[in-house]
């Protein structure tokens, strides 16, 4: 009776772990130093067959640039290798889209572990997007979402999926629906732009034909503060992304400059007209109250937290030329890290605190810098153009930078060790100040 007991204890844990390895997630690890890139299909996505012959012509060009986009987001995660499609034997008018109608065989047979299928409807402003992702090797769909947009924006719907997609794979969030905001002077004024992670779908957001310089995100993602010359002087404004509101947060005489919010969105820290000359103070959103920083005949500008909240880098001309310092809130006591190069500029600390990425020129062009935030560890990034103003990732796998040439400024986007450098196209030319939101809902 004993052992009839065992016999059956021990099949039960063999059909569990039997279930438990047959539904278990593709799982990619981002800290493997040599990652194999994961092998896949995408199908193009099927037009309804619910929809008349007007809107499927519409649904098709829908159709191209959903399709553009996911292999876009794919080939920019670094994570997949995608199978070219003349390789593809399945049949795509008898192609099914669950996993009883998919022969997976053929797929593995061109060398895919992974397959993305999806079915595209029209419902008058709306586009309704089905898209599904299977497990080659053990046949099973892994993810199938649903998603409802809007026309003008297709490549959006995408982004979710991808978003979504990353987070299963890797566990970690993906960076997709991000967004970047920067600076172009294209229609004779710096205005600011805001773009998705890519550069596409570029929109100008302020258009008071003036001087706009310096945008930053809320931790909130819904707002942002920016330095404007509308009045006059550089003030620091405020304009909520939702409403369209923008008010002035601090409208001291002088100057009101280089604004950054800090990591619970409650403060601001930003360069004031000081006694002896510009300085650091940090400006409390809720009881409008300042608290001076800095006090020196040094110019103190460029404040950006550390992740707790706990410390500022920001660069001083107190030495001599311009350096990277970092503020200790609580002691008040500031370190110098920079001791080379003759202009070091944009600090900027990474999600997980462990690096401040920072521009500097030794006697030419500027180049992206990364360092430990002892100032240890300093790493040239870029070597090519003229390199400033990096910004990271909310996930700190990237950095996004301004890069010039020849007199012209383009965005550009690589890997927080310096490769995998993309130029963006956003349609807009001349941008500058790049800044990459934090995650959005």
């Amino acid at each position: 009776m004993i052992k009839r007991r065992l016999i059956l204890i021990f099949l039960l844990f063999f059909l569990l772990s039997v279930a438990e390895s047959a539904v278990a997630k593709v799982y990619i690890d981002l800290s493997a130093p040599q990652a194999k890139r994961l092998p896949i299909a995408i199908q193009d996505f099927k037009i309804s067959a619910s929809v008349d012959a007007e809107t499927a012509e519409s649904a098709k060009g829908l159709n191209d640039e959903l399709m553009d986009t996911l292999k876009s987001d794919l080939k920019f995660s670094g994570l997949f290798n995608i199978i070219d499609r003349s390789a593809y034997i399945e049949d795509p008018k008898k192609a099914g889209l669950t996993e009883s109608e998919i022969d997976f065989k053929q797929w593995r047979a061109v060398g895919a572990d992974a397959l993305i299928k999806g079915v595209v409807m029209v419902e008058k402003d709306s586009l309704i997007v089905e898209v599904r992702f299977f497990d080659c090797v053990t046949e099973k769909q892994i993810i199938g979402k649903r998603y409802i947009g809007s026309l003008s924006s297709p490549r959006r719907v995408i982004h979710y999926f991808t978003d979504q997609l990353y987070e299963e794979l890797t566990g970690r969030k993906g960076i997709f629906t991000t967004r970047l905001l920067f600076i172009s002077d294209k229609d004779g004024n710096k205005e600011v732009y805001m773009s998705d992670y890519d550069g596409k779908n570029a929109v100008k957001i302020t258009k008071n034909r003036s001087i706009n310089l310096s945008p930053q995100w809320a931790p909130d993602g819904k707002r942002i503060i920016y330095v404007s010359y509308k009045k006059g002087s550089p003030n620091l404004h405020m304009l909520d992304l939702r409403t369209g509101k923008d008010t002035v947060v601090s409208g001291r005489p002088g100057i009101n400059i280089g604004g950054r919010f800090s990591p619970d969105g409650a403060k601001v820290a930003l360069t004031l007209s000081g006694d002896k000359s510009p300085e650091l103070y940090v400006l409390d959103l809720n009881t409008e109250e300042y608290k001076r920083l800095t006090d020196n005949y040094g110019i103190d500008v460029s404040p950006s937290w550390s992740p707790d909240g706990t410390k500022l880098a920001y660069v001083s001309d107190v030495s001599g030329n311009p350096h990277i310092f970092v503020l200790d809130l609580l002691s008040g006591n500031a370190k110098r890290l920079t001791f080379n190069g003759k202009y070091n500029s944009s600090p900027a600390w990474s999600p997980d605190g462990r690096l401040i990425a920072w521009s500097r020129s030794d006697t030419g062009p500027f180049n992206i810098w990364v360092m430990q935030p002892d100032g240890t560890g300093a790493t040239q990034l870029t070597f090519e153009g003229s390199n400033r103003s990096p910004s990271w990732s909310p996930d700190g796998r990237y950095l996004v930078y301004s890069s010039a040439s020849r007199g012209s400024s383009s965005l550009y986007i690589m890997r927080s060790d310096g490769t995998g450098q993309i130029k963006l196209t956003t349609g807009v030319g001349g941008e500058k100040s790049p800044v990459w939101s934090p995650f959005l809902q």
